[in-house]
């Protein structure tokens, strides 16, 4: 009962919003249309040069990791080495498994790093490749689907090496499974709009980049990532109430446990639309002054 009266309240409050960004696209419409044509037509040429941003964000990962004899695999090490060490520990604190403790932080700790690194490092996206707006015709999504691009490469490294951990632990490999691409796409589709306002605004005021880094450190430790919320207590309304629960638990939980939780899908897919509702609108209204923040 209290989850359908919860969902009800996300729905009730994604429709107010919806309300709001069709206002908004209907204002910027009304004022010059060329505005809404103008950011499709930037997102659309950054679909058709796939290749581009492909091969800058593959570069990053390549400059990142320069030299190294693991590269990408040294990000997957550092989680593992930490999950390793806090393993043992916070699951005699918290009564559980050491097997489903050290595979719920492993996979939480992961994701977690993917969506706050696209939205992070999207803020200083703009800024940093300035020499490319001014040399070249280079749409300003395509430098978002570089970040994209480019913290997935590395993600998938550390999927793969959580898939190995998981054989050794002996975790059931479900069905479920297969949900995990169509959330992961539905997670980077929530990050994709969130660097869209991140990278519009941070290029506009360059203290929001430190702002939100501070900001999302304070957000991860109120995220069910290092420990667990119990059902029917007060832990557990916090997690419900936070979207980056739900943005994690959309793929963690079928991987885990087999389970799919439809209200984790309901405000993901809230958040997927409605956020898109807002961040085209700003998007389309600011793209014109972008050249002259930076």
């Amino acid at each position: 009962m209290f989850a359908t009266k919860q969902s009800l309240h996300i729905l009730q409050a994604a429709s107010t919003i919806f309300i709001v960004a069709l206002y908004s696209i209907n204002t910027i419409m009304r004022r010059d249309p060329h505005y809404i044509l103008d950011a499709f037509g930037d997102i659309s040429l950054a679909l058709k040069s796939r290749s581009l941003w492909m091969a800058l964000g593959w570069n990053d990962v390549r400059s990142r990791y320069h030299r190294s004899k693991l590269g990408a695999f040294w990000a997957s090490l550092s989680i593992l080495i930490f999950v390793s060490a806090l393993g043992p520990i916070y699951s005699n604190l918290l009564g559980i498994s050491l097997r489903e403790y050290t595979t719920h932080l492993m996979l939480g700790l992961m994701l977690w790093g993917y969506i706050s690194s696209i939205v992070l490092e999207s803020g200083r996206e703009y800024i940093n490749s300035t020499n490319y707006l001014v040399s070249f015709r280079l749409s300003y999504f395509t430098l978002l689907m570089r970040v994209v691009w480019r913290n997935l490469v590395v993600f998938l490294y550390q999927l793969i090496v959580f898939i190995a951990l998981a054989l050794i632990l002996q975790l059931p490999i479900t069905v479920s499974w297969i949900i995990a691409p169509f959330a992961l796409l539905a997670i980077t589709m929530v990050a994709l709009w969130m660097a869209l306002l991140m990278s519009v605004f941070a290029t506009r005021f360059r203290d929001l980049s430190e702002l939100m880094n501070n900001l999302l450190r304070l957000v991860f430790f109120v995220t069910p990532i290092m420990w667990i919320p119990s059902p029917n207590t007060q832990l557990s309304l916090v997690a419900d109430l936070n979207p980056f629960y739900h943005l994690i638990e959309v793929f963690r939980a079928p991987v885990l446990t087999g389970d799919i939780n439809l209200q984790n899908w309901i405000v993901v897919s809230a958040l997927l639309f409605v956020g898109w509702l807002i961040a085209f609108p700003v998007f389309a209204t600011f793209r014109s002054r972008i050249a002259f923040w930076l």
